[in-house]
């Protein structure tokens, strides 16, 4: 962690800043996933869609979240409050642990290194002009980031930060913590000599929600909200897609730890940590936790042109410490929806009960993971996974069975 950020002779980039709102559409290009599979015929592919869940690329506008990796911190105050809080206490309030997190999930492979600003940048208008807001609106989200720049390019060196946090003041009256997002920028703007894509905007309460940078950092790197965001008015669960498993889902899980389809996705697992099954019949893998380092993180049975089944395990250390159930946990993932539509759902090895009433965001599936002698019969029952037993190593082996198609379908039996 740096104590400040690089000085620059004065410039102003407001000319440069002129439209801050929609998803810009990057250029696809070889990413490290490509090269993390065994074969290609597990690989989904990238869709249009904002942040798809395909395997089979890196869109170029995004950084990759390997090796060093850095991050400008800027604190915004305004002109009705005056801050409570130092710089340093509001840095200290996601750093380190969100380094600390990817260090963990990405098995020391990615290192996010902070630079914060040392001093409250002064913004020109008051924190209630912006109307800040959950589903702001783009007139004042403009007026925001526009401002924002300006203000602190003049004392800021932008180049060479991958990542830019404009964290508000948390006491400010206008601040609304539900507001905290990445910002798409529909063109890249040029901040000496950086291209800036997106900027996360921070209104967090002092002290934060739990692993809310993290969530927010994971869209910097093209990982998708797994929640259901219910209709306005509605009192249905954000959580039903995939419950505790994975911060992209909810920051407060007791299972947080990223799904080894997205550690794939970002480079974190090498070419002989993910099973492909390509062909019908039966087969035998060996999982090793999620969590740990070493071993095989991911059996992969692909199941149409946008979609396949995914085979992990999950056990209560490093994020998931707090984790309710251990075991064989299964997903379904959809390359061709939308982020936040339900691109992965947490397929429930045990229907019929639920666990951890008291802490888990979505009991029913906290403990869907299946343990030893335990199945799982798809809905098409096309592909049954099946615990034979736990390795010497302190992981699982399973069996999975793909069914040829006869003429009346799958030919499993339940």
């Amino acid at each position: 962690m740096s104590t400040g950020v690089r000085r620059r002779v004065l410039r102003s980039a407001a000319a440069a800043v002129s439209v801050f709102c929609a998803v810009v559409a990057w250029t696809l290009v070889s990413g490290p996933t490509a090269a993390a599979a065994a074969g290609t015929a597990c690989l989904l592919p990238r869709t249009s869609v904002h942040h798809s869940e395909g395997v089979d690329g890196w869109e170029s506008g995004y950084a990759r979240p390997t090796g060093d990796v850095n991050a400008l911190m800027i604190f915004l105050s305004f002109p009705d409050a005056t801050p409570d809080l130092t710089t340093q206490e509001v840095e200290a309030d996601h750093f380190p642990a969100t380094t600390d997190f990817f260090q963990r999930a990405s098995y020391g492979r990615f290192h996010l290194r902070v630079h914060p600003v040392g001093h409250w940048l002064r913004m020109p208008h008051p924190s209630t002009y912006y109307a800040i807001d959950r589903d702001w609106d783009a007139k004042h989200r403009t007026a925001y980031l526009r401002d924002a720049i300006a203000v602190a390019d003049p004392v800021v060196d932008f180049h060479g930060y991958d990542v830019v946090y404009l964290v508000a003041d948390p006491d400010a009256p206008g601040v609304d913590s539900d507001a905290t997002k990445v910002v798409n920028l529909a063109a890249p703007v040029t901040v000496d000599g950086t291209s800036i894509g997106r900027l996360v905007t921070v209104f967090e309460r002092h002290p934060p929600d739990r692993n809310v940078l993290a969530h927010e950092t994971g869209h910097v790197f093209d990982l998708p909200d797994l929640y259901y965001r219910p209709p306005a008015g509605s009192n249905a669960d954000w959580d039903t897609h995939v419950g505790d498993w994975d911060l992209m889902g909810s920051q407060f899980g007791l299972a947080p730890d990223p799904f080894a389809w997205h550690k794939w996705k970002l480079g974190w697992l090498g070419a002989t940590q993910v099973d492909c099954v390509s062909r019908t019949g039966t087969s035998y893998h060996d999982l090793s936790p999620d969590e740990t380092p070493g071993g095989t993180k991911l059996t992969v049975v692909r199941t149409g042109l946008d979609t396949a089944l995914a085979i992990e395990a999950r056990t209560p250390a490093g994020n998931d410490g707090t984790t309710c159930r251990s075991g064989v946990l299964l997903y379904e993932v959809r390359s061709d929806t939308e982020s936040g539509e339900g691109p992965i759902d947490v397929l429930d090895g045990h229907p019929g009960t639920s666990a951890c009433a008291a802490t888990s965001v979505y009991p029913p599936l906290a403990d869907a993971p299946l343990g030893v002698g335990e199945s799982y019969l798809t809905a098409d029952k096309s592909i049954r996974v099946t615990v034979t037993g736990r390795t010497a190593a302190g992981g699982w082996t399973v069996k999975v069975t793909e069914g040829a198609p006869g003429p009346d379908g799958p030919r499993l039996r339940a």
